[in-house]
């Protein structure tokens, strides 16, 4: 066995611990035991295996401390421990293993900071030391890695600046810095790295504009920006990036307005901007060739019209524009998008009314249009929409009666219309909606009975058909006037945790079965026409916190 040149044991149900007589085999080439059980610490004794090559540990329950001994493997060119749970420091000795072109550490419980020996290892390609509990800084000499291809050191708790020497790694297809503590600018050399493909830097604390010279990159197709303290405009360069597939600068302090170069970015899929300051008007041809799919712009000051571009963007799967003040008239602007799963207009200044296309985008799961401008009434075609989980019109000035075809959503968890002008009765056919998990007809001028199918809402943890809010600005005008009693089979609904009939016209009195609503936190019903004693069972009801 001490000849052995090829060992490969992986992928079985070897438990315990290495043997240290693994060392004994000094003319092994090859080892192979990833994709098992085994446990405890690496022996000490593998830096006895001078011939080793291919060393694979990856996928096991190794524990401990990399032994110093692993730096005495010169002539190693793969170095796998990733996905175990090594603890303790990633050791300078590594440096010593002049032959490594790849080194995979990620996924372990590796701590303290990133020796700067690893600079010595100018054959290196890939280097992957992501998920641990790495700290301090990036090394500057990791710009000595010439021949590397891929680093990644994400997720981790790394902190200073970006060594501006990484700009040296002309050769790097993929960067990863996300999800740590660095911060300061970002430095310009950045642009050197023409090989570029995936550059993610998404929440850390950097600060202080985005450099020009990143619109060099034009090989890059990922950028992630997201969740820093970035601020100043987006450089117009960013309009020399064509093969850009994802761009990612949401959450920052970004201003202005979107360069009018982006129209060059036909290869776009994922554009998000959302959370920054931008305002001004949302550039032409942003979707010209139909390949945007995730479109996420809300949280700015965005004003004036949607371009033509976007309105009419059939492969659109997520969209946000809320929280802005974009106009226009809402049956003009937007159109039927095949594709669509998520779109949400809320918070803005849009006009008209609701068009019957939506019913025509069939595979769209949530649309929220609240606090506009809306007019009219719900068109019945959006009970079309079969897997709709969420429809949020609320805070509008929508007239009519809710359509008898909601009763089609059977899919809906979450039903908003309330603060509109809605009138007439609850249809029976909304009792087929027996995935709500909320309800809310609130300030509206609903009225006749409560429907007793509420009571077969067995998912439903909010229901509020109150009218508080407008009590003293109407005098009732607006008032929802759900007159008779309160239907006892409300206390069936046993996931109830909130329970707003205030300000109707409920007589007769507060039934029993209530006290069944063992999670009820809120229950208002105050401002009715009720009648009797407050039933003794409910008097005991020990999860009540608000009761009015």
């Amino acid at each position: 066995m001490k000849s052995l040149e090829y060992l490969s044991l992986w992928s079985n149900n070897l438990s315990g611990p290495i043997p240290i007589t693994l060392g004994d085999l000094t003319k092994l080439n090859i080892l192979y035991l990833y994709s098992n059980q085994l446990s405890g610490p690496l022996p000490a004794e593998i830096g006895k295996m001078k011939s080793l090559e291919y060393l694979s540990l990856w996928s096991n329950n190794l524990s401990g401390p990399i032994p110093i001994t692993l730096g005495d493997l010169t002539e190693l060119n793969v170095l796998y421990l990733y996905s175990n749970q090594l603890s303790g420091p990633i050791l300078a000795e590594i440096g010593k293993m002049k032959s490594l072109k790849y080194l995979s550490l990620w996924g372990n419980k590796l701590s303290g900071p990133i020796p700067v020996t690893l600079g010595d290892l100018t054959e290196l390609k890939l280097l992957y030391l992501y998920s641990n509990q790495l700290s301090g800084p990036i090394p500057s000499e990791l710009g000595n890695l010439k021949n590397l291809n891929n680093l990644q050191l994400c997720d981790n708790q790394l902190s200073g600046s970006i060594p501006s020497t990484l700009g040296d790694l002309t050769k790097l297809n993929i960067l990863y810095l996300y999800s740590n503590q660095l911060s300061g600018p970002l430095p310009a050399e950045i642009g050197k790295m023409k090989s570029l493909e995936y550059l993610s830097l998404w929440s850390n604390n950097l600060s202080g504009p985005i450099p020009s010279e990143l619109g060099n990159l034009k090989n890059l197709t990922r950028l992630d920006l997201s969740y820093n303290q970035l601020t100043g405009l987006v450089p117009v360069s960013f309009g020399n990036l064509r093969n850009l597939q994802t761009l990612n600068l949401a959450a920052n302090e970004l201003s202005g307005s979107i360069p009018k170069e982006f129209a060059y970015l036909d290869n776009l899929v994922l554009l998000s901007m959302s959370f920054n300051h931008f305002s001004g008007h949302l550039p032409e041809w942003l979707c010209k060739d139909g390949k945007l799919e995730i479109f996420v712009v809300n949280g700015n000051k965005f004003t004036g019209p949607i371009p033509r571009s976007l309105s009419k963007c059939s492969s659109f799967k997520r969209v946000r524009f809320n929280n802005n003040s974009f106009t226009g008239d809402l049956s003009e602007t937007f159109g039927i998008y095949p594709e669509l799963l998520f779109i949400d207009l809320s918070d803005n200044d849009f006009h008209g009314e609701l068009s019957s296309n939506w019913g025509k985008c069939k595979n769209l799961i949530d649309l929220r249009v609240a606090r506009n401008n809306i007019s009219g009434s719900i068109p019945p075609e959006i009970g079309n929409v079969k897997g709709l989980l969420g429809l949020d019109l609320s805070s509008n000035h929508l007239i009519g009666q809710i359509p008898k075809e909601f009763g089609k959503l059977t899919s809906l968890v979450k039903l908003s219309v309330q603060n509109n002008n809605i009138s007439g009765y609850i249809p029976e056919e909304l009792g087929s909606l027996t995935k709500l998990e909320s309800l809310d007809l609130s300030y509206n001028r609903l009225n006749g009975s409560i429907p007793k199918c509420i009571g077969d809402f067995m998912h439903l943890f909010q229901l509020n058909l109150s009218n508080k809010d407008f009590v003293h600005l109407f005098q009732l005008n607006l008032s929802n006037k759900f007159g008779q009693n309160i239907p006892k089979d409300i206390g069936r609904i046993t996931q109830l945790n909130v329970l707003d009939l205030s300000y109707n016209l409920l007589v007769g009195g507060i039934p029993p079965q209530l006290a069944n609503l063992k999670v009820l936190v809120n229950l208002n019903l105050s401002h009715n026409g009720l009648s009797g004693r407050i039933p003794k069972e409910l008097e005991s009801s020990s999860g009540l916190h608000d009761v009015v």
